[in-house]
């Protein structure tokens, strides 16, 4: 029986080489357009399943950009605000960029259509002061303060900037405000030769 068994393997492998040789030799043969075929069904199973992951990634992709649509405003003061005071409140009037309607030309306020991830960003120019002289610019969200610029003891004209990121909610406030003051300081809006001195600026990063 065991040798009977031997002789049976044997033959088997030497039937497969065979047929492995037969193919190389004469590829057009039934058994071996029989393989090929069966290759290929399995090679288009492979890609279905490829095409369907692609599809679902897709799909999911299309979702979140559905679900998270473009937000970005820019607006500058176009005029010079003089000697402002603690608690002044800047309403940047001129609107250059307001996608998503999130800033508010009345009250000078950007308020989140949605939820998620804000680049915001203010930038003042402010005329020179004195030895003594203070002047402490806030980005405030639902009145708290989260990010501040300052210029102190400059005798020159000086440009102060901030940016920052932040969560905010749908219905968040964001504002820029005098924090304190000591000098009759000028913060300066527009010039027609030079540009924006005064901007109130950000984005939607992410849901």
């Amino acid at each position: 029986m065991i040798v009977f068994y031997l002789f049976f393997f044997l033959n088997v492998d030497v039937f497969a080489l065979n047929i492995t040789r037969s193919c190389d030799e004469d590829p057009s043969s039934n058994f071996c357009l029989l393989q090929k075929l069966n290759s290929l069904e399995q090679e288009l199973k492979t890609s279905q399943s490829e095409v369907q992951t692609l599809k679902k990634t897709v799909e999911t992709l299309q979702a979140q950009d559905t679900n998270c649509p473009t937000v970005a405003f820019r607006a500058q003061l176009t005029k010079d605000v003089n000697n402002p005071s603690a608690g002044f409140h800047f309403v940047f009037d001129d609107v250059k960029l307001n996608i998503g309607n999130g800033y508010n030309t009345h009250h000078g306020a950007f308020v989140a259509p949605v939820s998620g991830i804000y680049f915001l960003s203010f930038r003042f120019t402010i005329s020179g002061g004195n030895s003594g002289s203070l002047i402490r610019l806030v980005m405030k969200i639902n009145g708290e303060l989260v990010s501040n610029t300052m210029s102190a003891y400059e005798s020159h004209i000086v440009a102060d900037s901030y940016t920052n990121i932040n969560h905010l909610n749908a219905g968040d406030d964001v504002w820029i405000e005098v924090n304190e003051n000591n000098y009759p300081f000028v913060i300066y809006g527009d010039r027609a030769t030079v540009g924006p001195y005064s901007v109130f600026e950000g984005f939607l990063i992410t849901c």
